[in-house]
């Protein structure tokens, strides 16, 4: 369909103008707007895939770390273990080197005493005391000659030093005549080391008994029992 102007007047050209030209801002700022979120997304995923990549080497690490602790876990159980064993083996070691105190000291004292109480006929003991350094016996004898011998290989056995003779007297209570006596020395161990009863005191005899004289009285041994019993010790 042909329109005629018929009034001869141009229409106005900032209606056309303004009618067509309308459409190219819009769509600038639509491209914007895509551009923007695209840029948006693209920095949101780079964010994203840094921290993913951060949680994965953290839970990585973890992972490393949780496994290093089982290990570490197996390995205190087995020191709790050999500080166990190491407790047990002192405990033994302590032990025998207890046992081997006691026979090396009490044992090795009483084997060696017993066999100089053998060699006479008639001695007795029957009490045996540490006094200090040293140690006291105490026993009974029929003779002085059987005294006199028990000093001697006391001295002669070279295991004890010190030997005295603290006390010596008759005893006549009962129907037959014994002499009760005292002995205290020190005792040296095989190896020559002294032991816990060795002492260094002086020798000699003691005549006066301690302790209260029997019925029949504390008679000191006559003078050539004396000299007797001197010369043993």
């Amino acid at each position: 369909m042909i329109k005629i102007n018929l009034l001869g007047v141009a229409p106005s050209p900032s209606k056309v103008s303004s009618s067509g030209g309308s459409s190219a801002p819009r769509a600038t700022q639509v491209m914007i707007f895509v551009g923007a979120l695209i840029v948006c997304f693209g920095i949101v995923g780079i964010i994203y895939k840094i921290w993913s990549n951060q949680i994965a080497d953290s839970e990585k690490r973890v992972s490393q770390e949780k496994i290093r602790q089982t290990e570490l876990a197996v390995v205190k159980a087995q020191n709790e273990k050999y500080q166990q064993r190491l407790k047990d083996l002192e405990t033994r070691i302590n032990t025998i080197q207890a046992l081997q105190n006691s026979r090396v000291g009490p044992v090795e004292l009483m084997s060696t005493l017993g066999n100089i109480v053998n060699k006479t006929n008639d001695l007795y003991l029957y009490s045996l005391t540490p006094s200090g350094e040293r140690f006291e016996m105490k026993g009974q004898t029929n003779t002085v000659d059987s005294m006199a011998n028990f000093l001697a290989f006391l001295k002669s056995s070279g295991a004890f030093e010190g030997i005295q003779l603290d006390q010596f007297f008759q005893d006549d209570q009962t129907n037959r005549l014994t002499y009760k006596f005292s002995v205290s020395c020190g005792f040296k161990t095989a190896n020559g080391g002294a032991s816990p009863t060795a002492g260094a005191a002086p020798e000699g005899i003691v005549s006066p008994p301690k302790g209260p004289s029997a019925p029949g009285g504390m008679v000191g041994a006559p003078a050539q029992v004396q000299q007797s019993l001197k010369r043993a010790i």
